[in-house]
């Protein structure tokens, strides 16, 4: 089965359990801070509440901690920011990626997505549990940007491919339909309790099959229709309240 190719190729991609982020392999303090925050989010439940303790339990000043971040806010942006990007760097770096397709391409990314997931799954479930899929919080913010250009080179590709139809006014909206959908397979993965998580595999497959064949018929231009006229100005339109 080519997906079942795909997941495998995925996985060897990602190489060590610490790929799908940045933090296990910095040795500096920067890597320290983020490694730190992202297991007291794990363990406790909640991001640290305070610079002083959090600096004095890690075992430096906080001069050294602004030296590196200008809040604690700032230091969650950047772990997901990094995090994110070293899933992307990881499934981009594989032998096969330049003779993907764009549906094997982001089939390989959201199961090297899953894989990494599931070895935070802890930390996730503590920060996602109570976070919409379709809600944009700020701390999250990074870990969007990132993926929204992996998104648009992705949506590039399949247009290149013909994968994916190339409709003036619509093209701009794929990224965020894509964005939507990953947050909808984060979700789904950490409400998932099948065996080595099997529906959230499967869940991938057809949803992808379908975002795919959505994409390149006209099928894709009623629903977009439909969208700007139910949700005038809503954030996925690249004219917003504007109706064709």
């Amino acid at each position: 089965m080519a997906t079942q190719g795909t997941k495998k190729r995925a996985a060897r991609s990602t190489g060590s359990s610490e790929a799908g982020s940045s933090t296990g392999a910095d040795p500096g303090v920067r890597g320290k801070i983020l490694a730190a925050f992202s297991a007291h989010i794990a363990e406790e439940g909640h991001a640290p509440r305070s610079v002083a303790k959090f600096c004095r339990e890690l075992g430096i000043t906080e001069v050294v901690f602004y030296r590196h971040f200008p809040s604690l806010h700032a230091v969650e942006k950047a772990f997901w920011r990094d995090w994110m990007a070293g899933v992307i760097g990881a499934v981009e770096s594989g032998a096969e990626w330049a003779e993907f397709t764009a549906r094997e391409r982001y089939l390989a990314f959201l199961f090297a997505l899953i894989q990494a997931a599931t070895e935070r799954r802890s930390l996730l479930l503590e920060r996602f549990h109570d976070i919409a899929p379709l809600a944009n919080p700020a701390a999250l913010e990074g870990l969007r940007s990132e993926f929204l250009e992996f998104a648009r080179q992705l949506v590039d590709h399949g247009i290149a491919l013909g994968e994916i139809a190339e409709r003036r006014g619509l093209k701009n909206l794929y990224p965020g339909i894509l964005y939507a959908h990953l947050r909808w397979v984060i979700d789904y993965h950490l409400k998932d309790e099948s065996e080595e998580f099997d529906r959230t595999d499967a869940f991938i497959e057809k949803t992808v099959r379908l975002a795919f064949d959505l994409f390149r018929t006209q099928a894709f231009d009623s629903a977009a229709d439909l969208l700007r006229f139910l949700l005038p100005g809503n954030p996925w339109c690249s004219h917003p309240g504007k109706a064709h």
